[in-house]
Order: structure tokens, then C-alpha cells, then sequence
């Protein structure tokens, strides 16, 4: 997929303007003093980012001036709030990482964010050779504002070899197949899905792949895009039926959730105590590192499930299609945080996301898959990633924010059988969006 694919017939026309400040006669006038600040989270890659930081500022040729960078952390736990703080403040950081559009949508209205689409058209590395769909985790109204930096995080449907070996059973490829796992597990005294019941987020990944394998990729599209209406959509209705089908069934546990967190359900899947987890790929990390016997032996994994006579494509994703950095409007040296974001998107970085177990969200990374930790299942995403007709952001990272906590509230209210899919449909109907200014 080209990037002019991302941005739609005739886009080049219409956004011919672009972005001041991103070309070499703009933005550039000003000798840097600062050096120029990266904020990220602090988890398991901030030495990966620090490193990237450390090589930028020890090159001898990054751009036309000296210049250097400061990587900012903080804690991963109040992340969010400190990227807002820094988006809606004065002079902040010139570089901020996101995981998502929908953490970013508002300053972006609010032309807070530089819009990067000159960017992806004079530097070929941050479009064509970008795995396709990657751009979309970051656009906001259909336009790019962030550039990859962390590994694609597909959401896929993890299952334990063994059991379904020992009960005659084939990874699901259709849902009738779940159905017919779902029912043998469950007479096997097995849970048959583990699912993290205290995590409305965990829980809303199955609604949504039901959502757009039932109504395909436009009834997503336009409850990504803040359309009221999508919610009284057949494919919505129809998918939180089977949602409550499945919880009749006892699918995921006679609580309907027999654990906490994504890391609880991951260990009922390690233990044997459940057959299947629908979890983002960064779960096959976590499960390598806590149980690497199990991973190695008897970790299997899918795509989500076809519906039969579904309008969705088999092949399309859900998930998190990368973590960015994005950039603010009030960033001086423009050319310097383009050649730091090509430090970011340099094989050096990909090699050192490899090694931690993430994919990288480049076109190159395909030459460094057979070097990493797990490379079977590194190939497996990155096909998937590569060869899906529709990539498109996990709805609670991708909504309006002022969607975003009723969303939660609705969705674990469906899975908590305390709402029937019309009374979900309802109430999100029923929440208003504010208009940007």
C-alpha cells in the first residue's frame, strides 16, 4: 500500500500545502539552543529509545546545524495524563510518543500537531517503506500524525497446542469452529476463553473483530469517526448478541471472566486451565519471558475467526498498529526532528525492538525477522501485518476522548450481563461529542 493509498483518491491535490516547517526552506531559520525534547512512558523500551537518542546526538552529520536531543520519561502509569499536561502547555517537548490517534485527536483539531503528510511524501522512509496501514493508527481525520517508533501489536487469537491437540480439535478458522472448540473445551472441563474481566479492553477486542468481520470495515470506520448512528448498526447489534450467546454458554468462565488482567489470563492459558486468549502479539513477549517452555512447545496462534457470510475481509486487523512519535507546532528545528525521527526508523532501532520481542513497523524489518527471539512467530505477525487489507486501531485508543470512558463503562456492562445489545447500542448513542474548536 502506497502512503498516497492511506490518504485517499485525490488527497494529494487538496493537501498540496501540507505542512509548513517540513521542508528544507521552513521552519529552520532558528539556530538551536535547546536540545530538542522526545517525551515517552517509561516501560521495558525506554533503554531502546535512549539509545536511539544517544546514537542521533553522537552522529556527526544529522542536519544542517548542531544539533541534539533530550529524551524525557515518565512513569507508564500516569502516561496519559502527562501527555495531555504536555499537549495543552507551553513550550513543551518537540517530540511526544502515543500509542494512538485518540490520545492525540484533539490537540491535532486544534493544530497543536504538525500534520506530517510533506513529511511522508519528501522522505520515502516514513511512507512507502512503512508497513501498510501503519499510518492510519496515527491519523486523525483521515491525516497522518505520527511516525512509527515501536513494534506492531495485532491483536490474534493465542490457543495451547496440546490441549486442542488432546481433544481433536484445529485452530479456529471460521466461527463455527470457536463454537465447536468453545462447546468441547468447556465439556472438557476447561475454560474455554480466558478473558480479563476486570479490563473493559480486553473485553471489547471481541466485540469489535465481530463487529467488522459481521459488518466489514465501514461500520468500524464510523464509530472511529465519532458517527452516533454506527451504534445502531446491524453488525453491532448482531455481534453483541453473540457476545451474550457467548456468555450464556459459559464461554469464559462461569464468572464470565476468570481473570483480572490480560497477565492473569495469560497464565490460565500457560497452566491449561483455559484454551484460548484473544490478546494483543505483545502477549507472546510476556508469555516467552514468564513461562519460555510453554511458549516454545505448545503456544499456537491465529488470526481472528471468519463469519460465515460476514461482509468483513479474513485477512483484516485489529489491534495496535504501532506507538509513535508525533510532533508539536511549536517545534523550532523541524529539520532537526525529521532526521531524529529517521534515527527512529533506522535499522538499528529495529534490530534493538527485535531483540525485545516487538516487531518493527518497517518494509526492511523483513530482513532482520529470522535474528529475533521467536522468528516463527515474528514472521506470522509480520505477514499479517503486511498482507491485511484493513489495519485499524482498537476502538478505545482510536474514539473521541469524551467516548472513551463510557465506551469502558458500556462495554463491561454488556459482558457483565447487566445490559442486552440494545440497551449498549442506547447508551452510546446517547453520549455527544464535543465539537473541536
Amino acid at each position: 500500500m502506497s502512503r498516497r493509498c492511506f490518504l485517499g483518491a485525490g488527497a494529494s491535490t487538496v493537501f498540496a500545502a501540507g505542512v509548513a516547517g517540513c521542508d528544507s526552506s521552513a521552519g529552520n531559520d532558528v539556530t538551536a539552543t535547546e536540545p530538542l525534547g522526545v517525551l515517552v512512558p517509561e516501560d521495558d523500551t525506554t533503554g531502546i529509545h535512549a539509545a536511539t537518542v544517544r546514537r542521533f546526538n553522537e552522529s556527526p552529520a544529522k542536519t544542517g546545524a548542531e544539533a541534539t536531543a533530550e529524551l524525557r520519561n515518565a512513569p507508564a502509569s500516569s502516561y496519559a495524563r502527562v501527555l495531555e499536561t504536555a499537549l495543552d502547555g507551553g513550550r513543551g517537548p518537540d517530540l511526544l510518543f502515543t500509542w494512538s490517534a485518540g490520545a492525540i485527536r484533539v490537540s491535532a483539531e486544534e493544530h497543536r500537531l504538525v500534520d506530517l503528510y510533506n513529511l511522508t511524501e519528501e522522505y520515502p522512509e516514513f511512507g512507502e517503506k512503512l508497513l501498510p496501514g501503519v499510518l492510519n493508527g496515527c491519523a486523525v481525520n483521515h491525516r497522518p500524525f505520527g511516525i512509527p517508533v515501536r513494534g506492531t501489536r495485532p491483536v490474534v487469537l493465542f490457543y495451547h497446542r496440546a490441549l486442542f491437540a488432546d481433544l481433536g480439535l484445529r485452530p479456529p478458522a471460521t466461527w463455527a469452529d470457536l463454537k465447536k472448540a468453545e462447546a468441547r473445551l468447556r465439556t472438557a472441563d476447561v475454560i474455554p476463553v480466558a478473558l480479563a474481566g476486570a479490563d473493559p479492553a480486553a473485553a471489547a477486542r471481541w466485540l469489535e473483530y465481530l463487529v467488522e468481520r459481521i459488518g466489514g470495515p465501514e461500520v468500524a470506520d464510523r464509530v472511529r469517526s465519532g458517527d452516533n448512528s454506527a451504534w445502531n448498526d446491524r453488525a453491532v447489534l448482531h455481534a453483541a448478541q453473540e457476545i451474550i450467546s457467548l456468555l450464556d454458554s459459559g464461554a469464559f468462565g462461569v464468572d464470565g471472566g476468570a481473570a483480572g488482567t490480560d497477565s492473569e489470563a495469560a497464565v490460565l492459558l500457560a497452566r491449561g486451565r483455559a484454551g484460548l486468549l484473544l490478546a494483543e502479539s505483545g502477549q507472546h513477549a510476556e508469555l516467552a519471558r514468564r513461562f519460555p517452555a510453554f511458549t516454545a512447545e505448545n503456544l499456537g496462534w491465529v488470526p481472528f475467526p471468519a463469519i460465515e457470510d460476514g461482509k468483513g475481509k479474513p485477512k483484516s486487523l485489529l489491534g495496535t498498529p504501532a506507538g509513535y512519535l508525533t510532533m508539536s507546532a511549536r517545534t523550532e528545528d523541524r529539520l532537526a526532528a525529521v532526521a531524529l525521527l529517521k534515527e527512529f526508523t533506522g535499522t538499528a532501532h529495529s534490530q534493538a525492538l527485535l531483540r525485545a520481542g516487538e516487531v518493527p513497523a518497517t518494509t526492511a524489518a523483513a530482513k532482520l525477522l529470522d535474528h529475533a527471539p521467536y522468528p516463527e512467530f515474528a514472521w506470522f505477525q509480520y505477514d499479517l501485518v503486511q498482507k491485511a487489507p484493513e489495519y485499524t486501531l482498537s476502538w478505545e485508543k482510536a474514539v473521541h476522548p469524551a467516548w472513551r470512558d463510557p465506551l469502558r463503562t458500556e462495554v463491561g456492562n454488556l459482558f457483565a450481563g447487566r445490559s442486552t445489545p440494545r440497551e449498549f447500542s442506547k447508551a452510546m448513542r446517547n453520549v455527544e461529542l464535543p465539537v473541536a474548536r
